[in-house]
């Protein structure tokens, strides 16, 4: 199982994506026909030709994904800390007693 992203983590991630352009970023072809740049990335360079077309398709896919997955992170640290303190008001008016011992 990954480690726990540190919030600090987090924040410099929300500051990176919001640094950049909005998405989404269209792959822009070269005269052969095949993609060279994305979004403001251009000149994309591949040891393998084969593998350019994945490489722009997962940089595509990020610009839009990662938002959404740190948006997500974000959302479900602050419902586990809503659980957490409706938890312990739970407990505190139980007498500390939890239900699940």
């Amino acid at each position: 199982m990954p480690e726990p992203i540190p919030p600090e983590y987090l924040r410099e991630t929300q500051d990176i994506v919001a640094a950049v352009p909005n998405g989404p970023w269209e792959a822009v072809t070269n005269d052969y026909g095949t993609p060279d740049a994305v979004g403001p990335i251009s000149f994309l360079e591949c040891f393998d030709g084969t593998k350019q077309v994945p490489v722009v398709q997962f940089v595509q896919h990020a610009r839009e994904a990662l938002p959404r997955y740190v948006g997500e992170v974000a959302r479900q640290r602050n419902e586990m800390r809503l659980m957490q303190r409706r938890i312990e008001q739970l407990e505190r008016v139980n007498g500390g007693a939890r239900r699940d011992q």
